[in-house]
């Protein structure tokens, strides 16, 4: 595959006490935009990149040595941020190696692997080279796959519509609800620094430390007030709807709550405390769980503590959680990207740089940089988390090729 290299791209720097200029090199051009002021952060000067996916939300990212893998709606973007080149890879380019768009999980393996979750069309593996598929018939639970975790061991764990699968290398095992789990419909899987895992699902969350079950939900303590309003923004969903402009599964992008896979009896458009679609856990071992419209739960092993748009969250339906690492927990809401510091919860949003406000994934890589992968697409920027952030609307820069 050829890889694409057509780019726009805007570099928004804030300076102190002026304004903020944006300029363009695109095709040996060269111009200002309209000015916008943003008070400075004492910790100095933010410059912002934004990459533009042509509207195609960026559900899930990865780094693997230099690249950045991006999961979108309709395919897989692998990026190089040294450099500038991009690839793209889709169920026709790659001639079926993953046969739905739409991808929700992916994943590097100890050995280097390239594991792709899809919205109904299985689990795929690449090793660089070649690409093998996983599906119902090899085994897997099911064919929306939405996580995917491994243990001590090198297992990999597999977050599915139908339960949990544990693949060795050759063959999977599922564990499904008769087995302990509270719903089938499995979101989400953290593995704390005991080797105990934790299953987000509809129906609330599962801990399993290899044989014995334990269910929490929201009359356990799990989730905060519900609101008639969404909290934060208007709240897009994180699944795409079926078809689209390719024919076959995960092909759309859209209101599938609706729709979820084909059962009337599983429509979660609204707020639901026990509809658990994120998790991670931190340094101390503490567990976090991001709900569907009811923020975030913490569990320290003993008690459960809430917070919502009433603590300082930018929204209160959380796409994605993640530890950066020096301590702080990181949410991707419908309201922007919050971290809570040990004291409160703090939001960049679109107001501050981000191309949208919902945030479905987050990435911190070895370099400083700060990915957010949005609805609309891709911001990052480089340096210390600004104490003070105060601007204008961020702009669309840098457009990545679809092939």
């Amino acid at each position: 595959m050829k890889a694409q290299r057509r780019f726009q791209l805007f570099s928004v720097t804030v300076l102190a006490g002026s304004a903020l200029f944006l300029s363009s090199c695109a095709g040996g051009r060269l111009f200002s935009d309209h000015d916008i002021v943003m008070k400075t952060p004492p910790s100095g000067p933010i410059v912002w990149t934004q990459y533009n996916t042509y509207t195609d939300p960026v559900r899930t990212m990865v780094m693997d040595g230099d690249d950045l893998w991006m999961g979108t709606m309709k395919g897989i973007i692998r990026f190089n941020p040294k450099n500038g080149e991009h690839q793209i890879y889709t169920p026709k380019n790659t001639e079926g190696g993953f046969i739905a768009r739409a991808v929700y999980i992916l994943s590097v393996d100890p050995k280097g692997n390239k594991w792709v979750g899809t919205y109904g069309g299985g689990l795929s593996r690449f090793d660089g080279q070649t690409w093998k598929r996983y599906s119902k018939d090899d085994g897997l639970g099911d064919n929306w796959v939405y996580d995917i975790e491994y243990d001590r061991d090198g297992k990999m764990w597999v977050a599915t519509w139908d339960g949990v699968s544990v693949f060795d290398g050759e063959r999977f095992k599922t564990y499904r609800v008769a087995d302990g789990l509270p719903d089938k419909w499995v979101y989400s899987i953290a593995l704390d620094r005991d080797g105990v895992f934790w299953f987000g699902t509809e129906g609330g969350i599962s801990r399993f430390d290899g044989k014995s079950w334990t269910t929490f939900s929201h009359k356990d303590g799990i989730g905060g007030e519900i609101k008639e309003s969404p909290a934060g923004g208007a709240v897009a969903s994180p699944f795409p709807a079926e078809g689209g402009a390719d024919e076959g599964p995960g092909n759309g992008y859209g209101s599938s709550f609706l729709q979820h896979h084909m059962n009337a009896g599983k429509q979660n458009a609204a707020a639901n405390p026990d509809f658990i679609i994120s998790s991670a856990v931190d340094g101390q071992n503490r567990k976090w769980f991001g709900t569907w419209g009811a923020g975030v739960a913490r569990f320290d092993g003993t008690k459960w503590t809430n917070y919502t748009t009433k603590d300082g969250l930018g929204g209160d339906y959380i796409y994605t959680l993640v530890s950066d690492g020096e301590g702080r927990i990181w949410a991707g809401t419908n309201g922007g990207a919050s971290w809570f510091d040990g004291t409160r919860w703090r939001t960049i949003d679109q107001s501050t740089g981000l191309q949208d406000n919902n945030i479905f994934s987050i990435l911190f890589d070895p370099t400083g940089r700060r990915w957010f992968g949005s609805l609309k697409g891709l911001s990052v920027f480089k340096g210390s988390i600004p104490a003070v952030l105060s601007a204008g609307p961020a702009p669309h820069d840098r457009d990545f090729e679809r092939p």
